[in-house]
Parts: C-alpha cells; structure tokens; sequence
C-alpha cells in the first residue's frame, strides 16, 4: 500500500510541476515534467515509471484542453521509459554512478527532442501537406519549448535524483523502525 502511495504522490508531483512551474514560450512552455519522469525510472523502476507518467502527463493534458493528443504525450512518455529499461536498467544494470545519471538524463532529453522533431515533422507533412524538408523547417520552428524543456531535464535529473533517492531511502529505514517498534 505504502509504495501505491508513494507512486501517486509522484503521479501529482510531476502533474503540479507541469502545472503551475511552467515557463512559456511561445504556444509551448519549459517544465519540469520530462525530468520527473526520468527519476521516477530511476527511483522505481520503468514500468512503475510509466505508470506514474502516463498519470501524471496524462492528468494535466485532459485538464488543459489538450485531451485530443493526450495519446501521444502518454506515448512518448512510455517510450522514454522503455529506452531507459533498456540502457539503464538492463545494459548498465541500474548503477546510478553520477555521471551515469548525467548520461541518462542527456538521453531521455535527446530521445524527447528526437520524438519532437518527428512529431512536428509528420503533423506538418500530412496536416499542412508541406514538402517534407520544408516540414521539417517547420518543425525545428516549433520546437522551442521542447529544447528548453531538454535542457531542463538534462540540469534537472542529475540534481533531483539525488535529493528524492534520500528522501525515499529515509521514509523507507522511517517505515521499518515503525514496524518493529
């Protein structure tokens, strides 16, 4: 039960920094999202991880008017948590050395952007029916608040990872003495 909790107050804590510690930028903004997500695959594992960003992301997308493409939010989010199974918990064996840490967050970023670009790219191309190098013009036009937000996650994972596997660490040695005294 404790750990269903725990995964629900993350769930609200990568919804609340979505919601209200966004800067905008233009029709986008820079939040703290996409870096939540990636230290919840580091504190819980990328399935869990998944849960919690397909809540979180998910929740704020149909609360602010974007629930027709709540899909694709969930979607890359899913994606990102599957590349860091993959890389950090199956081929690095989940060490969270720092710069391994650094190195995750610079890749879930880079996936982010890469997953942008095409997003924008096909939208632009089938949508607008544009040529597809002009497409992709357009798509590098559209992408602002996507390179903030990476930088973001890139500064972001390697400082909060840290600081919330302590905390988790402390509530868990906190729960274990409450149940033998």
């Amino acid at each position: 039960m404790t750990d269903q909790i725990e995964l629900s107050l993350f769930a609200a804590l990568i919804f609340i920094s979505v919601e209200l510690l966004r800067i905008p930028v233009g029709a986008q903004f820079i939040h703290l999202g996409n870096a939540l997500v990636v230290v919840a695959v580091l504190l819980y594992g990328a399935r869990r991880a998944a849960l919690v960003a397909a809540i979180g992301l998910g929740l704020f997308d149909m609360i602010n008017g974007y629930a027709a493409v709540v899909w694709i939010t969930v979607l890359e989010a899913l994606v990102v948590c599957y590349l860091l199974h993959v890389i950090y918990e199956k081929l690095l064996k989940s060490v969270d050395k720092p710069m391994i840490i650094v190195a995750i967050g610079l890749l879930a970023a880079a996936a982010k952007l890469v997953m942008n670009l095409v997003k924008y790219s096909l939208i632009a191309y089938f949508g607008a029916q544009l040529p597809l190098s002009v497409a992709l013009w357009a798509a590098l036009g559209k992408i602002g608040g996507s390179l903030g937000t990476a930088l973001v996650t890139v500064i972001a994972v390697p400082l909060l990872y840290p600081v919330f596997k302590q905390l988790r660490q402390a509530v868990k040695k906190k729960e274990a003495s409450n149940r033998l005294g």
